[in-house]
């Protein structure tokens, strides 16, 4: 069985190679980074499976005696380990396009009201106390996480939520493993005012709409609608400015290439708004 130390490392190895044919900057730069971070996740492991051996050593080292008490060092080896008392934190979650991921569609949300520094999901996943703490794993951004659970029950679970209603604190946010269920607590961010931000859903589509309209918005398109709201909350005045200064864009009458200063240029004044003066208010 290969360690998964060595399954990071032969993985990064393998994205190192191919990373290494691609001509496109943008794509091998991202290859790289995905390498760079499972040679960390490999190393980590490396460092937990060499102190679990040693503890594993120790532990058969003992005397063997049916009615002697057993040491400290026996004792805590057999002790069930806290999720939240563990030292270091497991490496990130990669996601493998060979595995097949259930789906976790069902879940309890708790928002944590204004007072509440988390807000908390319960995800019921019966026997995931009993499976290894790396085998449980959750990535945090300020607006997703990505929770991951490998080999329980033969199956392995999935929980990809972006687009969060609020933006969250990525190194605060953390995962609590129970014997039958997970919680997953997003760190919220505090507001203005000091108090932490109010959710009232865990995510929000329109945050992801006006992230696209953002990105792939026409700069022309954008003076259009700016010329169309002056038009509509102007007085007579502006509104014949505005539609003069429109017609004559149409028919390429005021010069230039089209764009904001020649529009402005064409509003009769528009243009010199900038050197008005206390007496002109």
């Amino acid at each position: 069985v290969i360690p998964p130390s060595e399954e990071r490392r032969l993985d990064a190895e393998a994205i190192e190679a191919a990373a290494s044919t691609m001509t496109r900057v943008t794509a091998k730069m991202r290859l790289q980074e995905l390498a760079k971070k499972l040679r960390k996740e490999s190393e980590a492991l490396a460092r937990v499976e060499q102190v679990q051996q040693q503890t594993s050593s120790s532990s058969q080292q003992q005397p063997q005696g049916g009615a002697t008490d057993p040491t400290p060092a026996a004792a805590a080896t057999t002790q069930p380990v806290s999720p939240t008392s563990v030292a270091t934190a497991p490496p990130p979650a990669v996601v493998s396009p060979s595995v097949k991921y259930t789906p976790i569609d069902k879940f309890a949300f708790d928002d944590g009201g204004y007072s509440g520094a988390f807000v908390t999901l319960y995800i019921d996943l019966p026997g995931v106390g009993a499976i290894p703490r790396e085998k449980v794993q959750c990535n945090f951004t300020k607006e997703s996480f990505d929770l991951i659970v490998q080999d329980l029950n033969d199956k392995s679970y999935r929980l990809f939520k972006d687009n969060l209603e609020k933006d969250i604190n990525p190194d605060k946010s953390k995962i609590v493993v129970k014997a039958q269920k997970v919680l997953i607590k997003l760190a919220k961010v505090k507001g203005e005012y000091g108090s932490y931000d109010h959710w009232s859903k865990l995510t929000d589509n329109k945050k992801k709409d006006k992230k696209q309209s953002s990105s792939s918005s026409d700069p022309q398109a954008s003076i259009m609608e700016m010329m169309k709201n002056m038009y509509d909350e102007g007085d007579d005045n502006m509104k014949k400015m505005i539609g003069e200064t429109m017609m004559k864009q149409r028919r390429g009458e005021l010069g230039g290439d089209g764009g904001m200063g020649d529009m402005m240029g064409g509003m009769g004044g528009m243009g010199d708004l900038g050197g008005m003066d206390d007496d002109d208010i």
